[in-house]
């Protein structure tokens, strides 16, 4: 006679049940966030940082500056932004995962001159 376990499992199997549960989707579980982002004002430079938290890898950044997209700041979570002083600037990074989510984060600093 079998026992109740050597006859469990090939029943389980058979009736389509599995033994282990898948998780959750990721993009359902991990929602992208952002969790931070800063521009400072430098002497004729920004220094800007952005951050998140969940999404579903791999994540992506893009920095927009005036509206124009700067691929050489693509993936990066800092940018040091050159500026003309006293022009207001237009900022935004974009992150997004690999489920099509993303988080924005925008700014309009304006340029300072001098020391800083």
């Amino acid at each position: 006679m079998r026992s109740l376990r050597t006859l469990a499992l090939p029943l389980a199997l058979a009736a389509g049940l599995s033994l282990f549960q898948a998780p959750p989707a990721a993009s359902a579980t991990l929602g992208l966030t952002l969790t931070g982002g800063y521009c400072e004002p430098l002497a004729r430079r920004f220094l800007c940082s952005v951050s998140s938290s969940g999404g579903v890898a791999p994540l992506a950044t893009r920095w927009y500056v005036n509206g124009y997209h700067v691929p050489s700041y693509d993936n990066r979570s800092y940018a040091g932004i050159g500026c003309q002083p006293t022009f207001v600037y237009d900022i935004r990074a974009v992150i997004s995962d690999a489920a099509g989510a993303s988080v924005e984060y925008h700014t309009s600093p304006t340029c300072r001159s001098g020391n800083p």
